[in-house]
């Protein structure tokens, strides 16, 4: 497989939530992941199909196997109606960390938003639900509380500076909980879950990039109170 595949197989599985990276020839998940998220992982490739087999921390492909556009596709889209349980002697790498305390089902997560959830969590803004609009009305995602409505804006207005979004994401009170969603700049635009998943892993890259567990700082910016307010 080319270099070029590997790279559109980690972004179609990342756009998709799960949020792996080439390392010595295998797609190795982040550590934020569980067991569970990596045997869903091996369950959405055995399910279209792809010969992998288990190395020392990830999956690798099979010798010559071949994965066409459509199943990128396939990837970036799959939702847990698709699964096929195909019998497998398939384990946990024995060399991969995981996270024991994660109980998120990234196969139950909207795939328009999968990755962005994903980035969100790993830095401690924890989501409580979330929802990609199935192409008909505006993404959101849930965060208990406001105590982080400030830092989220924050990292908008600098992601805004660095990324070209093809929605207009902000972050509101609703109820008792905050919520990030998208706007559409021009009312009688259609939404699209494909510019949505573009939009939400650009803004899960820009995080995972320059954030880390526990979320307290945004670099050149300063330091957040509880209650939002900034302090240097």
């Amino acid at each position: 497989m080319k270099k070029k595949h590997f790279i559109e197989l980690r972004n179609s599985l990342r756009r998709r939530g799960f949020w792996v990276d080439v390392i010595n020839g295998e797609f190795v998940l982040d550590q934020w992941y569980s067991k569970s998220n990596f045997c869903e992982m091996l369950d959405l490739l055995t399910s279209l199909q792809i010969s992998i087999k288990i190395g020392e921390r990830g999956i690798r492909l099979e010798p010559n196997t071949l994965v066409p556009n459509e199943i990128f596709n396939r990837i970036e889209c799959f939702n847990r109606d698709e699964l096929r349980f195909i019998p497998s002697s398939l384990t946990i790498p024995q060399g991969w960390r995981h996270n024991p305390n994660n109980d998120l089902s990234i196969l139950e997560i909207d795939c328009g938003i999968a990755s962005l959830v994903f980035a969100l969590n790993k830095v401690g803004l924890y989501t409580s639900m979330s929802c990609d609009g199935h192409g008909q009305i505006e993404p959101k995602i849930w965060l208990n509380g406001y105590s982080h409505i400030q830092t989220i804006r924050k990292i908008l207005i600098e992601a805004n500076q660095e990324v070209s979004f093809a929605y207009d994401w902000e972050i509101n009170k609703e109820g008792g909980s905050s919520v990030l969603t998208a706007k559409k700049r021009l009312s009688n635009d259609n939404w699209d879950v494909k510019k949505i998943q573009d939009d939400a892993l650009a803004l899960s890259e820009y995080v995972y990039n320059n954030f880390s567990f526990p979320f307290d700082r945004i670099p050149n910016i300063g330091v957040f109170n509880n209650d939002g307010r900034l302090y240097n």
